[in-house]
């Protein structure tokens, strides 16, 4: 069975392709039609050429062989013929030594020799034998190579201007064919993500993309109901839970006017409305992070991280009263977020309460200065975890969902907090540059 012969073997193949994978779409159509023209135009030449070669030989062999037969013919109607003598065909007999050419008397007979080279000529000799002995002719096709050389020149010229021109054409076509992909890819990027139901279909309708365009609309309409049923759910399931969750507000307060004396009352009346509190925040954070348009927030609506930062390890510590929260805040004067207080207590508490949770001792460092909130816990996490915040579910905890570290990743999004993960020579520490 035949081997098949891979082209990716050939290095210079391989060569090629690589460089025309690098190139852009416009590039390898205008490249990929010039090498096309180019290898045509090679192959053209060369077949013309030897086609033409061939022709001028045939025509030599069949022109020095009727000398030949012309001189037998008048040899035999007269031996004292002298053989043809001329500047451009020569006729020798083999008992002509003194005037045979020695390098002419050396070739064999029954074929025609091309392109001897003798006394800086170059000469096709035809050697044969008949019944007057062995008799060579000799033409001087000198003149004849030389314009073929520039016959040669001319084609290759010829090949390079229609390349050239070629070339010329294939990147001008090339901009036609590619446009309508290059106004698509444009359409695509001036879409504004907090757009829906946009529709680029009907501005491909006369192109040769108009069913990728329409496979993108189908996915963008899918996209658009996705979007649409996560935003109406998170808004209903948020705006839901205030009703009870006030409720729950308003009956704890009555509690504690009632039960405020009790023992053990309060513990449990406060543990309740720091529940209640961190339910609020997170049915906020969970209305605010489904609407997709990103609303600013004025300077003197925002909170201080600080509080939040005091309350966030207040509530760890009842939480967890084995665990131990050090806060550091050098700057006095504290630092002002313009964003809502659920938000910035969300992602507090959930990189707080992570620290606490998956570290491996007992003690975690808060540490705010500057714009920078430094959370450290002891323990390490693999180089593949560190860097950029990890994605959705991640967790170093057997059973966690990961979410809570998930929120934290969407709302330094929302507002553009930079958050990094690290491992220090203390542990692993958290980083939020507000």
């Amino acid at each position: 069975m035949a081997s098949v012969i891979d082209s990716q073997r050939i290095p210079m193949v391989r060569d090629l392709s690589e460089r025309l994978a690098k190139l852009s779409l416009r590039g390898r159509i205008a490249n990929t039609m010039v090498l096309l023209v180019a290898i045509s135009g090679i192959m053209l030449g060369i077949w013309a050429h030897l086609a033409d070669d061939r022709l001028k030989r045939n025509i030599t062999l069949e022109l020095l062989s009727e000398e030949l037969t012309h001189f037998e013919t008048r040899m035999r109607n007269d031996r004292g013929a002298e053989p043809l003598r001329s500047k451009a065909i020569n006729i020798y007999r083999s008992s002509d030594l003194s005037e045979l050419p020695r390098d002419i008397a050396r070739l064999q007979p029954g074929q025609m020799h091309h392109r001897i080279r003798r006394g800086g000529l170059l000469l096709d000799v035809l050697v044969r034998d008949g019944e007057f002995g062995r008799l060579y002719i000799t033409y001087d096709v000198t003149n004849h190579t030389r314009q073929e050389r520039f016959s040669i020149l001319l084609v290759s010229l010829g090949v390079l201007a229609i390349v050239g021109i070629a070339g010329w054409a294939a990147f001008a076509i090339s901009r036609r064919l590619v446009k309508p992909v290059h106004l698509l890819a444009e359409h695509l990027t001036q879409i504004d993500p907090g757009q829906r139901h946009v529709r680029i279909a009907a501005q491909s309708a006369v192109n040769e993309l108009e069913p990728i365009a329409r496979s993108i609309d189908a996915f963008m309409q899918r996209l658009d109901g996705f979007v649409e049923r996560e935003q109406s759910f998170t808004s209903t399931a948020s705006h839901e839970l205030r009703t009870p969750l006030a409720v729950i507000r308003g009956a704890v307060e009555l509690l504690e006017v009632q039960l405020g004396e009790r023992p053990g009352a309060a513990k449990a009346l406060e543990r309740i409305q720091r529940a209640v509190r961190e339910m609020s925040e997170f049915t906020d954070a969970l209305l605010i992070l489904s609407r997709e348009e990103r609303a600013g927030v004025p300077a003197d609506a925002g909170c201080d991280v600080g509080e939040l930062l005091v309350r966030a390890a207040e509530d760890q510590r009842s939480v967890l009263p084995g665990k131990r929260v050090a806060l550091e805040m050098p700057d006095s004067e504290g630092l002002h977020v313009a964003a809502p207080a659920s938000m910035v207590a969300m992602v507090i508490g959930n990189v707080v309460r992570n620290a606490l949770q998956h570290g491996t001792g007992d003690n975690v460092v808060c540490r705010l200065t500057g714009r920078e909130l430094r959370v450290t816990n002891a323990g390490a996490l693999p180089q593949t975890d560190l860097g950029a915040m990890p994605p959705r579910r991640f967790t170093t905890h057997p059973g966690g969902h990961g979410m809570g570290l998930y929120l934290v990743r969407r709302i330094c999004d929302r507002y553009r907090w930079a958050i990094r993960l690290e491992n220090t020579a203390e542990g692993v520490r958290v980083t939020v540059g507000f």
